[in-house]
């Protein structure tokens, strides 16, 4: 499973990079803009990372004013040290949707139909709440899985 996870840390990294180094890493002596960009640029663009993770939003930034003077090696980085900086959240979010899908999966059709019918009429949250009284294993966060399930399967 470790696999997998690394595997998807992997993805989200090039996601938010968006593109590589064409040339092989090679140069042609010259200098690059990120021998010129000050360190408060890279600062700035790691903070725009870091905000984006929080918030979920797994996408290329690179061309935002905060991180445009980077190169493309100095971008990749930052990402590269935000998702890093995130790893055991990563692994832990990944773990507990694979207990929500494995749990959506042990449905039928006509229960997973109610049950985005429920969510929709009454909210994620309530019915999180009503999964916390059925579901035996306290590690799982009944409202988390149902916010889940709802964005995800419903």
């Amino acid at each position: 499973m470790r696999r997998t996870v690394y595997a998807l840390v992997a993805a989200a990294c090039v996601a938010l990079t968006g593109c590589s180094d064409t040339d092989g890493g090679k140069t042609d002596g010259k200098p690059t803009a990120s021998a010129s960009v000050p360190a408060s640029d890279s600062e700035a663009c790691k903070e725009l990372l870091e905000e984006n993770f929080a918030a979920g939003k797994d996408r290329n930034v690179s061309g935002s004013a905060e991180c445009q003077g980077l190169s493309t090696g100095k971008y990749q980085a930052l990402v590269e040290e935000v998702l890093t900086g995130h790893t055991d959240d990563i692994l832990d979010d990944a773990e507990a949707q694979l207990v929500y899908d494995e749990s959506w999966d042990a449905l039928d059709s006509e229960s997973q139909r109610a049950l985005c019918e429920l969510m929709d009429a009454q909210g994620p949250a309530a019915v999180g709440d009503l999964l916390a009284d059925r579901v035996t294993d306290p590690s799982v966060a009944t409202t988390a899985m149902a916010e889940y399930l709802h964005a995800e399967k419903c």
